[in-house]
């Protein structure tokens, strides 16, 4: 595993990313445009910490510059009629932010002792914006004409937000803080051995770190984790994975795999396995529940480092992907786990809010938008099988009403077709019609057809998916990123480049600067064309 490479035919060597005279790599700045070097979707660094506010002055941070007008009248008004009550309450809040940010210096300080007393700082921002949004939903204000609560309440978001970002800006420095974009993998995911003739190959993970490289990854600010620590993963399988799949799925999982012979690779890890409808697409070895236990550390780090202000965002490259594997076996009727053993995405979203004092990040809302060419059924089966205020699921991707049957109809065939597995030779697109429709205002399902489009996705991101997305306002933005839409993809079910990629990802980006201060995680889910410079070849993934 050690000495694995991808085919020397994958990508182009491209010129090590420029840098300034303080190390930090010069990248383009646009949120729409991809620099051809940027490949596979890396998430590219956030402008330095310079470039975003200018020399960090401490008149920065009066309450003046940071929040509206509107905002401080309304607060200084109510407290003056009931300074005990809750505006009182949040005006004084507001203040204490103001002096803690003020207060702390990272000047002469160790490492580790900034990062903590970093931390400390952020989570205070993210606790006063949400108390400060739970009084402002639950009080009664007399508001003027031209002052509404629902303005109010993006108003006191943005004065907390703008705290954060102040205050990652005083703390960074190279290799630390705004500025940094984090790569994440472990050798460990590698210990998943599928069969020969399979999509989800372990090629796929040296190939994604080449990739990372060619973007930077392994330079100064775009730091290469190379192992996941070991108290992430500890967390994970002792408090995280139960939040996510049901006790009895985990116990069928792990008892499958460990009683899989060491020397036995390729093992069907489902037992509703229908080799004629492609059940068996979900196959494995003995080392399979820790390489996916690791993906779910690495992903539950990597939130960590985001919002303790380690990095503005982060990448993960592990496998298997996760999206499809829900609650328990065949989430939402499909009919395979579809290459996926556990899920990182729902378990990295239920982690960021579940509260400080369990061992989380303590936050409110959480969104996770799903570009994987198949709809993520096992990520809306645990974070939003009913409507759950804290999770917004959004998922682009290929599928439709008129290619898995309408809910109506009378066609017996339909819900065989409607159910077809990654890899089957059905009509259909797997995992059928759960992606077609949203049940609640908690998912946003996006069916884009029998094949995604730079178009299609394009105007599904801007029309549909950044005003849900804005409206929600999350703490924090996941990635579900999958790669399976590329036009070299031997799945067939995509046009997309790696330019699209990554116009994709600097979209969500852009989003999250503005609702959550660029806080990104971003998980690998599919893609399974590797080489994908060139267009398979029938034989490609027996060579």
């Amino acid at each position: 595993l050690e000495a694995m490479k991808p085919p020397a035919c994958f990508g182009n060597k491209a010129p090590a990313p420029a840098q300034d005279a303080t190390g930090s790599i010069n990248l383009p700045a646009s949120p729409m445009i991809r620099a051809p070097e940027n490949i596979n979707g890396i998430l590219a660094p956030s402008p330095s910490p310079r470039t975003i506010f200018g020399r960090y002055k401490e008149g920065d941070l009066t309450m003046e510059k940071l929040a509206s007008a509107d905002l401080l009248r309304t607060l200084k008004d109510e407290a003056k009629k009931m300074p005990a009550g809750p505006m009182g309450l949040l005006e004084s809040a507001l203040s204490g932010l103001q002096a803690h940010v003020l207060s702390e210096s990272p000047e002469g300080v160790r490492f580790t002792e900034r990062k903590e007393r970093l931390d400390t700082i952020l989570r205070h921002c993210l606790l006063v914006k949400a108390q400060g949004e739970d009084a402002l939903s639950m009080t009664k204000l007399a508001m003027n004409k031209l002052m509404n609560k629902t303005q109010l309440l993006r108003d006191w978001r943005k004065v907390c937000e703008r705290f954060y970002k102040l205050a990652g800006a005083k703390f960074s420095t190279g290799g630390f803080g705004r500025g940094v974009t984090a790569v994440l993998t472990d050798l460990r995911c590698n210990g998943h051995i599928t069969a020969n003739d399979s999509f989800e190959r372990t090629v796929r993970l040296p190939a994604a770190i080449k990739g990372a490289k060619l973007a930077g990854a392994g330079s100064l600010n775009v730091p290469l984790v190379c192992k996941v620590k070991e108290s992430y993963i500890e967390l994970a399988e002792k408090s995280i994975l139960s939040k996510a799949h049901n006790a009895s799925y985990l116990r069928k999982m792990k008892s499958k795999i460990a009683a899989i012979p060491a020397d036995v690779t390729g093992f069907p890890l489902t037992d509703d396995s229908d080799e004629d409808t492609g059940g068996e697409d979900t196959k494995g070895s003995r080392g399979s529940f820790t390489a996916a236990l690791t993906g779910v550390g690495a992903a539950i780090q990597a939130v960590d480092m985001v919002v303790g202000g380690q990095c503005a965002n982060a990448f993960c490259a592990v496998r298997p992907p996760g999206h499809h594997a829900g609650k328990e076996l065949r989430a939402m009727n499909a009919i395979s786990n579809g290459f996926c053993i556990l899920n990182s995405a729902a378990c990295a979203a239920i982690f960021a809010v579940t509260p400080v004092s369990e061992g989380g990040r303590g936050l409110k809302r959480v969104v996770v938008i799903d570009f994987d060419v198949h709809h993520g059924n096992g990520t809306q089966d645990i974070l939003s099988s009913t409507h759950d205020s804290r999770f917004l699921y959004v998922s682009v991707h290929a599928g439709g009403a008129h290619l898995n049957g309408y809910e109506d109809s009378d066609d017996s065939d339909t819900d065989e077709y409607s159910r077809r597995s990654l890899g089957g030779n059905k009509d259909g697109i797997f995992p059928g019609k759960c992606g077609d429709t949203s049940p609640h205002p908690g998912v946003l399902n996006i069916p884009l057809g029998k094949k995604v489009t730079a178009l299609g996705i394009g105007t599904a991101l801007m029309t549909q998916v950044k005003p849900a997305v804005e409206e929600f306002a999350p703490d924090l933005m996941i990635l579900s990123a999958g790669f399976d839409a590329h036009v070299n993809d031997p799945l067939g079910m995509g046009g997309l480049s790696a330019a699209d990629f990554g116009t994709i990802t600097e979209v969500a980006c852009s989003i999250a600067e503005r609702s959550c201060s660029g806080r990104v995680v971003s998980l690998l889910e599919g893609g399974y064309g590797v080489p994908c410079c060139r267009k398979p070849k029938k034989d490609l993934f027996f060579a």
